[in-house]
């Protein structure tokens, strides 16, 4: 069973500001350290307890306007769209959509098809010429997870190595609060 509202969650089609833009007093302090750390959120989470992933979805999808002008992707440009959710000791802590142009599958990148319920971050991470876009948040509306009231903060950001890179968003559930401490210096 699926916790999101897949009509609202189906594409992260939202306003997107540098963190920079965005007033971090009204981030909350234990969501804040996750939206601006350029450390890989799988590693931070894998030290604050057993780390699960959960697929969604996982195949050839067009991706949302914004996320192939992000990409600077053709309009009819496919891209492999992968969609999970991470657990920390079965708790849900991050929503996770990644759009992976196929100009990007070179490489050690070109096995990313094959993760299965392996998260994303322990392969992107692993280069040396990996570089990372600026990092954008968005405050997510109310009602995008079922059973959570609560607007959520998530960030997005490019991982650049091959064809047009990787566009990673991630949406922290409110629970993560409970693992920053555990999840060690950010």
């Amino acid at each position: 069973m699926s916790l999101l509202n897949l009509k609202l969650a189906q594409q992260f089609d939202y306003r997107w500001h540098s963190i920079e833009q965005v007033s971090r007093v009204t981030i909350p302090k234990n969501i804040l350290p996750w939206l601006t750390t350029s450390h890989s959120i799988t590693a931070k989470l894998r030290q604050a307890g057993q780390l699960r992933v959960e697929v969604l979805s996982d195949g050839w999808q067009t991706p949302s306007p914004r996320e192939r002008l992000r990409l600077g992707l053709k309009s009819r440009e496919v891209a492999r769209v992968r969609t999970v959710i991470l657990y920390v000791d079965d708790t849900p802590v991050v929503y996770a959509r990644s759009i992976i142009p196929a100009r990007s599958l070179k490489g050690a990148w070109r096995y990313l098809p094959y993760l299965g319920n392996r998260p994303l971050g322990g392969y992107v991470y692993k280069s040396k010429a990996l570089r990372r876009s600026q990092t954008e948040v968005v405050k997510l509306p109310a009602g995008l997870i079922q059973n959570c009231d609560q607007p959520l903060w998530a960030r997005r950001s490019v991982f650049i190595e091959y064809g047009p890179g990787i566009l990673v968003n991630e949406a922290f559930y409110p629970a993560i609060e409970r693992f920053t401490k555990a999840a060690g210096q950010f």
